[in-house]
């Protein structure tokens, strides 16, 4: 049965016209939620002499069918450009399963098709996709495609030549051209022609119609851990303006009045109150990301209440003033109480909190400290039990491009028994989900790790993803896992020290002040 969508792009396509595959590394649910993927698709399509297509993945793991279009059923390698948009680096083993399954050799130097491979973190450290991708993109979609499809529509057919017009191109890392730094590419403000209103979505009634709007991109915050944080500096807010007209005009095109609105620091939008109030006003409802404790007023928390949207999101980290002053997200377990007591009376019907464990120069009494500190969320606000109270806890994982980067990975195992003595802590007070410690391994080898990893990601894809398989590639491959969690040396080099960030000069003054802040309070 074919899927059934709205706002599917319906174009003639004419002789001579290039296609273009717009790829995401997992299903369908994943790629539709995905604004990326909805920028490509809507940009590339509004172009003379050129049309796209989607590819998605069918099965998260195990064999997959031949990859075909989303809209005309045609097979992946008969198109001669391949984009894919990733955003989480165990799925780079997808965009090789994805490959194989569409006919296309996933090795650069063994095809005609050229694959382009963007997302955050590529632009963090692009080198472990550097034999399966062509070109690599350092940058953002509105700075780094136009100069794509310049260079595509003047070379289309000629690999060689397409190539050697991309590497001239700032943003864009071109491995076969030779191992040169590359700068990173992004547009000064974020122009609205690029964010598409009317967004590709399934027609069935169970799907919640949406409008994703980005409000800002970047975030000003600088938490020492946080990868997007430092990789898409300056930050940049989308005029309200802008926003406004997103709405309107996507809740006409999407057939909804609810919007998701996406931001890495929502809060700090310099006309936010103006933008709550007016959606609120106008009708919308609206979903919003995790939210700063230090810049949530009461005015704000109640236009939020007041939004449809059910359950408030924080993100503490931690219940350790220590390790909070290390991280650079200062703890304020006064106002997280008073929050969590006003949210109640503001008419959210559930509280999600994010955690890390695993920070360096964490105890097990930081640990019992998050308990501890839930347990009194929960007695001064009422939200108890696995439905109004839930409790995600993430893995610190040492990302490149970020002051955190040099720092080590504590072992699988106490990280496992941390995550146990969590969950007996808080019993059956809160819905407590835990990151699987071995995830966040293989998040670490992918995020720092260079083009030694293409033998276990050709071995994984053949293996058919997922953790199991990983275990096998890694066994296949004789693959040195546990030494990509080893504290790095801040004088060093490393596959990721080819990328020019504007944050980039900042980071080792960032591990120094983590650095001290540790040792200070040991």
């Amino acid at each position: 049965m074919k899927l059934r969508e709205i706002n599917v792009a319906v174009k003639p396509v004419r002789r001579g016209d290039l296609g273009i595959a717009v790829a995401y590394p997992s299903v369908y649910e994943a790629a539709v939620k995905s604004l990326s993927v909805q920028m490509l698709y809507s940009y590339l399509n509004s172009l003379e002499g050129f049309f796209a297509e989607r590819f998605v993945l069918q099965n998260l793991t195990g064999s997959e069918p031949p990859a075909r279009s989303l809209e005309s059923g045609g097979l992946l390698r008969n198109f001669w450009l391949i984009l894919f948009s990733v955003h989480y680096e165990p799925d780079y083993v997808n965009i090789v399963r994805l490959l194989a399954a569409g006919g296309v050799n996933p090795l650069a130097k063994e095809r005609e098709q050229v694959v382009v491979v963007g997302g955050p973190p590529v632009i963090a450290n692009p080198e472990p996709l550097s034999e399966v991708a062509d070109a690599l993109v350092v940058g953002e979609i509105e700075s780094t495609v136009p100069k794509l499809v310049e260079e595509a529509a003047a070379h289309a057919g000629d690999k060689r030549a397409l190539l050697d017009g991309l590497r001239a191109e700032e943003g864009f890392y071109v491995p076969s051209r030779g191992d040169e730094r590359v700068r990173y590419s992004y547009p000064r403000n974020l122009p609205p022609e690029f964010h598409p209103a009317a967004q590709v979505q399934p027609e069935d009634g169970e799907w919640r119609r949406t409008t994703a709007i980005e409000v800002s991109r970047g975030c000003p915050r600088g938490c020492r851990f946080c990868m997007e944080g430092h990789v898409f500096l300056p930050k940049r807010d989308r005029p309200l303006e802008d926003v406004l007209k997103l709405a309107e005009c996507g809740s006409r095109a999407n057939f909804s009045r609810h919007l998701t609105l996406i931001a890495l620091s929502l809060l700090d939008h310099p006309h936010i109150d103006e933008m709550l109030e007016k959606l609120v006003e106008s009708g919308y409802e609206f979903s919003a990301p995790s939210l700063r404790l230090e810049a949530l007023t009461d005015e704000r928390l109640e236009l939020l209440g007041r939004s449809g949207q059910r359950t408030l999101v924080l993100a503490p980290e931690t219940a350790s003033t220590r390790l909070a002053r290390a991280v650079g997200k200062p703890l304020l377990k006064d106002k997280l109480l008073e929050v969590a007591v006003k949210a109640r009376r503001a008419g959210f019907k559930a509280l999600k909190l994010y955690f890390m464990v695993g920070l360096p120069g964490e105890r097990e009494e930081d640990v019992k400290g998050v308990a501890q500190l839930v347990r009194e969320i929960a007695e001064v606000s009422g939200f108890k039990g696995q439905r109004e109270l839930k409790v995600s806890v993430s893995v610190f994982v040492p990302k490149p491009q970020t002051p955190m980067q040099w720092f080590g990975m504590e072992e699988p195992g106490r990280v496992a028994r941390k995550l146990r003595l969590l969950k007996q802590e808080l019993g059956g007070l809160a819905d407590v989900r835990p990151y699987k410690p071995a995830w966040a391994r293989v998040q670490c080898v992918l995020s720092r790790g260079g083009r030694e990893l293409t033998k276990v990601l050709l071995e994984w894809a053949a293996a058919g993803g997922g953790l199991g398989g990983w275990r096998r590639a890694i066994r296949a491959a004789s693959f040195e896992a546990e030494k990509y969690a080893a504290p790095l040396d801040p004088e060093g080099e490393y596959p990721w020290s080819k990328v020019e960030l504007p944050a980039s000069k900042g980071l080792k003054a960032g591990y120094v002040a983590c650095l001290r802040c540790l040792e200070e309070q040991s």
